[in-house]
């Protein structure tokens, strides 16, 4: 899933709301994704739990399916009210969770270790977007801004065509675990990279305008969709690497 949730329309109500009280900050938000993916995490374990076996049955995917509408509905709620964040991000962050855990068992049951290694890679791609952000190194200018609003929403539209083509009977737009599959995933990957940049700049700009302290809950709940959306793609790198994608 894009990250949607840091979108500039918003920014001039979220940073003018509230002229008392503490403001959000860099530490705010660290602890506030430190706890998200705490959360994160611990739904993860469950759903790990259910698809170790490495087979989906009828109710794993119902299970599966119905966490991932959960948290769709959850996101678009937070969205709508960035001050629910801190409310109900940390259930957001279950569902999501416990979807991840257990598309993640699945993955690891076929290819033993590919899990470490996806998570690895998903922190060392945020780390570098962010020192190369933090240095000055990319500027996230209003053409960048363009540029990376535009890819997402590409990306989207693509997941609910090939989502759409895949219900349907259509062609496999994909490209399974070809050359083709794996080109679109790394397309697909740098664009969830890309958020990042928007992540960052963007809290920043609500810091330097002093949004109340309760944004550093919705700042952090952006990190978190673009850290689980890289984290996917990722994964579905790796196991196209390792000879298919998991269905």
């Amino acid at each position: 899933m894009a990250n949607p949730a840091l979108i500039d329309r918003r920014l001039q109500k979220i940073t003018s709301a509230g002229d008392t009280g503490p403001r959000m900050s860099h530490g705010g938000v660290a602890k506030a994704l430190g706890i998200f993916t705490a959360f994160l995490f611990a739904g993860g374990y469950f759903g790990w739990r259910e698809g170790e076996a490495g087979q989906i049955t009828s109710g794993t995917n119902s299970l599966m399916l119905g966490c991932i509408i959960a948290a769709l509905v959850l996101s678009f709620v937070i969205i709508a009210k960035p001050r629910l964040a801190r409310d109900i991000g940390a259930l957001y962050a279950v569902v999501e969770g416990f979807a991840i855990g257990i598309i993640s068992a699945i993955y690891n049951a076929q290819y033993h270790g590919i899990v470490v290694e996806a998570m690895g890679c998903t922190v060392g791609v945020a780390l570098c977007v962010w020192f190369l952000y933090g240095t000055g190194l990319i500027k996230v200018t209003a053409k960048v801004t363009r540029v990376i609003t535009m890819s997402v929403i590409g990306a989207l539209a693509f997941y609910v065509v090939a989502i759409l083509s895949n219900l349907l009977g259509g062609p496999n737009l994909d490209g399974s675990g070809g050359v083709l599959g794996i080109g679109i995933s790394l397309v697909l990957a740098v664009i969830a990279a890309s958020t990042f940049l928007l992540d960052f700049d963007r809290i920043d700009k609500m810091i330097a305008s002093n949004a109340d302290a309760t944004y550093n809950w919705y700042g952090a709940f952006g990190l978190v969709i673009s850290m689980v959306w890289l984290y996917l793609e990722i994964l579905s790198i790796l196991g196209r690497l390792r000879g298919g994608r998991i269905r």
